[in-house]
Parts: structure tokens; sequence; C-alpha cells
């Protein structure tokens, strides 16, 4: 039987979504786990973040390349927004993308753009503490010239925003990728071009199918889009720089929801990841057709052997013993209270960006990576290579 979803109102924590429960099947029981808080760059004149106030730079990123950032607004006319009344409102989605530049002279980005719109969202002092991360791409610089870039694909958790994974999206631009982070509205809090902030909700959804294919559809229209700008970009940025022939998809938690979907209707997709959503059975898995990198932080089991069974393609399996459902995140980084905090965060990250990176490395760019080839084991980290059968 599903359980309930149980809500926790305590400042820093946030509520498990019904959709995780719907599509996860967890015991009743209660779930916590923290509220993610969306920051940028304070505005000048702040005086929450003078200059002598410390700022947090985000984790390196380990590839040779320097990255840019672009933020896109995209409207699905061909589908309402289920979650309001009113019956004009179309399906819109924000999407940044980080990539490969050359040389950096643009500024750096905001960690979070529409900062003043969360105000009212979260507490002061934790926008506060957003407000000074330092990260590493810059806004709106020219694409590296010379090379096509592979599509990584990203869908948040529930409650959470593109730009929680900033460290995972940079690093991956940093070895030639194109990131696509997509904020889905109503899954997640998203500061929309009005100033709103979509509380995420379900009530629009009648069932777990509608669920599953209302979000898939956000990223393959996505994909869509992303096609049109490699025919032809409006500012001619990425005109025939994308290779929309390798396109991967990776979903945190509840975003697996949406990659996963579109990853079992849409063969544009060429590899999937999912990183600690749980409670999927072999039936769930099954129209899976592409590679799968199955990450375990604190909530996903270990895949079905009746799906390994069946399955035609190679997976892999890494579980992370002292990590936690949000340690993919940033903000476990951010947020860390000493030195030791940090870098215990950072290594969690630097872990993940390995095999995420050497996994869409393979299956994207082609470049064979020994990491994926045999099992290992050590005190926290063990990794499983699934042939296929």
């Amino acid at each position: 039987m599903l359980a309930p979803c149980v809500q926790v109102v305590v400042p820093r924590f946030k509520e498990i979504s019904s959709l995780v429960i719907l599509l996860c099947h967890l015991t009743t029981q209660t779930h916590t786990c923290s509220l993610r808080v969306c920051a940028r760059t304070l505005p000048p004149g702040s005086s929450q973040a003078g200059p002598a106030t410390p700022k947090i730079e985000l984790l390196k990123p380990s590839g040779q390349f320097s990255i840019g950032t672009k933020i896109y607004e995209w409207v699905d006319i061909s589908r309402s927004e289920r979650a309001t009344n009113k019956s004009v409102a179309f399906r819109q989605l924000i999407v940044q993308v980080w990539y490969p530049v050359k040389n950096a002279h643009q500024p750096t980005a905001p960690y979070v753009p529409r900062l003043e719109a969360y105000r009212g969202v979260w507490e002061p002092k934790d926008v506060e503490v957003a407000g000074r991360v330092l990260i590493h791409a810059h806004l709106d610089e020219k694409p590296l010239s010379g090379r096509r870039f592979p599509i990584v694909l990203f869908s948040h958790g529930w409650q959470g925003t593109r730009t929680e994974y900033t460290s995972i999206a940079e690093d991956l631009a940093s070895h030639g990728f194109a990131v696509f982070g997509i904020d889905h509205p109503y899954m997640g809090r998203i500061a929309l071009s009005n100033g709103q902030v979509t509380e995420p909700t379900e009530d629009q959804f009648e069932n777990k199918e509608e669920i599953r294919n209302y979000y898939g559809q956000d990223v393959k229209f996505v994909i869509d889009q992303i096609v049109k700008l490699n025919v032809g970009d409006t500012d001619d940025a990425f005109t025939g720089k994308l290779e929309v022939s390798r396109i991967g998809a990776i979903g945190h938690s509840s975003g697996f929801v949406a990659a996963a979907t579109a990853c079992m209707t849409d063969r544009r997709i060429a590899a999937c990841a999912n990183v600690d959503a749980g409670g999927y059975s072999a039936n769930d898995l099954r129209a899976l057709r592409q590679p799968l990198l199955w990450l375990r932080l604190k909530r996903a089991g270990p895949l079905p052997d009746e799906f390994l069974k069946e399955r035609r393609e190679p997976s892999y399996e890494l579980l992370l013993e002292d990590a936690n459902h949000s340690s993919v995140e940033d903000w476990d980084y951010i947020e860390a209270e000493s030195s030791e905090q940090r870098e215990s965060a950072a290594n969690r990250l630097r872990i993940l960006r390995k095999y995420i990176g050497a996994f869409f490395s393979e299956y994207l760019q082609g470049q064979k990576s020994a990491l994926l080839k045999e099992d290992s084991s050590n005190s926290n980290v063990t990794f499983q290579t699934h042939l296929a059968q």
C-alpha cells in the first residue's frame, strides 16, 4: 500500500513529494530532506553582502575548458499549464545551458537569478549565505568554435531548481558537454518571468501516469527547442554547435520521473541516469533501452534482478555509503559549518562528478573509460557493472 505524503513545515526542511510516493512505493514512515535555498549574487549596495563578507566559491570544474552559460525561457503552446486555473496559460519552462568556451571575457553569472522573488519564500539568513556563492560560468559568453557539443539534460528534484546542480553542470561543460538544466514549474519552486515563484503541487493530476507523461513531455519539448537552436539560433550562438544525435538525460529524485519517461518514449536520448530516485520495480524500468547509470545515495535501492536479466544494454550501479539524498546538490558544500564538513561534501561531489562524467563521455563522446570496466569497492564507494545479457 502506498504511503501518504508527509509534509514537514520546519525552516530549512522540505516535504517529500507525493510524486515520489506514487512512483517509489514508499512504506508508511516519515521522511524529511533539507530545504534547498535558491539565491544569487546580491545586488550592488546590499547591506547583507558587503565587502567584508566572505564569498563561497563552488567546487572548481575538473576539465580543460572555461565555461559559459545562457538562460532561455521557452513556452510550449501545445500544452496548457495544468497547475493554474487560467485557460490561456501555456506551459513555460526556464532552461539554463552551461557550455565550453575558449576565452572568458564576460562577468560570471549569478548563482541563481531573480533572488528578489525568493525573499518572500526563504529566510533572509539563508538567502544571504547563498547570495555569496561564486560560480565559474560566464554569462552569455560565446561558445567554443570548431567543435560540436554532446548534450546532457538535467531535471531537478521536488521543490528544487536547475541551479542546485551547478557544480555537476559546470564540470560536465568543462569536459566538452552542453548541459541544459530544466526548471519544471510546480515540481520545483521556480521564479517565473513575472516574479511569481511556483509552489510545488500535484493536485492538477489525476494519477501517476499523468504525472509521468506531463513531466516527460517537458524534456521532449526541450529537445525540440535544442534542435531548433542548432538549426538557427536567434543570436547564432549555438547554430551548428550542438550534437543533437548524442543526447543524455539525468534526473535527481522526482526529476528522474521526467528523465526516465523521456528516455522511454524518445529515442533521440542515447543514455539515461538516475540520481537516488527510489522504489522502481523491474516493470517500471522495462521500457528503458539506453545504457543506464544508477546512482544510489540514500533512497534508491539496487537495480531489480528481473530488470537486469532482461537487459540488452549495459547498466552501471554506484552506491555512495556516506551520502545523503542531497549530496548531488551544491548545498551541503555551500552551507557547511566547518572546513571538514565542506571537504567531505566536496569529496562526495567529486566522486559523483567522476562517474557521471565517465558515463556520458563513453556513451555520448565515444571516450572509453576504465572507470566503467570493472567492479570496485572501498570504504564508502561500491561500483558494479551489469553487462548486457
